[in-house]
């Protein structure tokens, strides 16, 4: 079981690396990152971003709990609710009154429906394999959810949670 104060950094990490690992074409920036991912400029190269915006108790995953009912006056879990970014450069118009070429956005689509595909695996198979070694108590891998384009970015950011024991 992960514990300790560095627990939802090593899980980060964890999420961070299978997904990298999982993906066919490698963003060049990767990492755990502080806070929201700012969509203003896009890096044509790629980012991969996973982020840990809450971290929660409950006594019957993936619920919040309300109430302590369990034993040892807490919750027997802390989910952490993690966001999983992967960001890619999309067409834009040149100049602005012009739209991006049909093969242009096909291309992006195509490139951002693989990037989600390749993401869900990886996550699907490393926290299977988190589970069964009892690192984790359990998951939730959230439907992913495509944005953009914005700031000449398109990508997409899918939520998963994951429960640890509490000692």
């Amino acid at each position: 079981m992960i514990t300790g104060s560095g627990r939802w950094y090593t899980v980060g990490t964890y999420l961070e690396t299978s997904t990298y690992t999982g993906l066919t074409m490698k963003p060049a920036r990767h990492g755990l990152v502080p806070g929201d991912i700012a969509w203003d400029d896009c890096d044509c190269d790629g980012l991969l971003a996973v982020t840990l915006p809450r971290v929660y108790l409950s006594e019957l995953f993936p619920e919040e709990t309300d109430a302590v009912i369990g034993g040892k006056c807490k919750a027997p879990y802390e989910v952490g609710e993690f966001t999983v970014s992967v960001i890619r450069c999309a067409p834009t118009a040149e100049p602005p009154e012009l739209a991006p070429p049909a093969a242009d956005l096909d291309t992006a689509a195509g490139v951002l429906m693989q990037d989600i595909a390749e993401t869900m695996d990886a996550l699907s198979r490393a926290l299977c394999l988190y589970q069964d070694t009892e690192m984790i108590s359990d998951y939730l891998i959230t439907p992913a959810e495509s944005a953009g384009p914005e700031g000449h970015c398109v990508g997409f950011t899918l939520r998963v949670r994951i429960s640890l024991e509490r000692l």
